[in-house]
């Protein structure tokens, strides 16, 4: 749900309290589903009292603290169209590429084509093992790469990534944002996507060297890698 700082909202807002005392007006009407990775620091949390009242506005059992807005002359109207928007613009955002139907996969092309690892890690100039994971969608290729693979596939591919879900959940938590936000502005021309599809790459690379058994510890190997960059 969107906050604000200002005491102010509409019938569905109300003033709410932390744990460390911050007052807050949260807006029950504006709502939405956002990843985890479009946020950057935990800062509190509400008190139980005011998350109870936050759930019983949202389903409708008790009223806001403002009075409905009836006027497109109400300041209000200019305040939740902007948070609104705020609130949307954080829904969509997306690391992972979304699927179209209308390109094929490396994987897809190259079965196609019967070209295996081997030949295409010969034409990039990579280890057959870097050409697996191309293949599986377990690294993004360069533009360079791209080229090649367009000229040797005969159509360009689609960019399809499947990282591990445990691998993409972890470098999803916040803490990470600030370190991967450096990392885009240093040697990805800002582009905090393309600094989070590189890491998880290296991340996969690094876990196929694993030879511990068990589940990996994704959190301490992606602090791990960090600290090294």
């Amino acid at each position: 749900m969107a906050a604000t700082a200002d005491q102010i909202g509409d019938e569905r807002g109300l003033v709410t309290e932390s744990v460390n005392e911050m007052m807050m007006s949260v807006w029950g009407g504006l709502t939405s589903s956002i990843k985890m990775f479009a946020l950057e620091y935990r800062i509190t949390d509400l008190t139980l009292n005011s998350f109870d009242r936050i759930l019983a506005v949202a389903n409708g059992q008790q009223q806001g603290d403002w009075a409905p807005i009836s006027s497109d002359l109400d300041d209000r109207v200019l305040i939740r169209t902007d948070l609104g928007e705020r609130l949307r613009l954080l829904s969509e955002a997306e690391w992972l590429p979304v699927a179209s139907k209308e390109q094929r996969t490396i994987a897809e092309l190259a079965e196609a084509a019967g070209i295996g690892a081997s030949q295409i890690a010969g034409h990039l100039g990579i280890t057959p093992g870097d050409a697996r994971r191309l293949i599986r969608g377990q690294r993004e290729p360069s533009a360079d790469e791209m080229r090649v693979l367009s000229d040797l596939l005969g159509s360009v591919p689609e960019i399809s990534l499947q990282f591990d879900d445990d691998l993409v959940v972890s470098l999803d938590l916040p803490e990470f944002r600030p370190r991967l936000h450096l990392a885009a502005r240093g040697e990805h021309r800002g582009d905090e996507v393309s600094a989070r599809r590189a890491l998880a790459g290296r991340m996969e690379a690094l876990a196929a060297r694993h030879r511990d058994r068990g589940p990996l510890n994704w959190v301490s190997l992606i602090r791990e890698a960090l600290r090294e960059d």
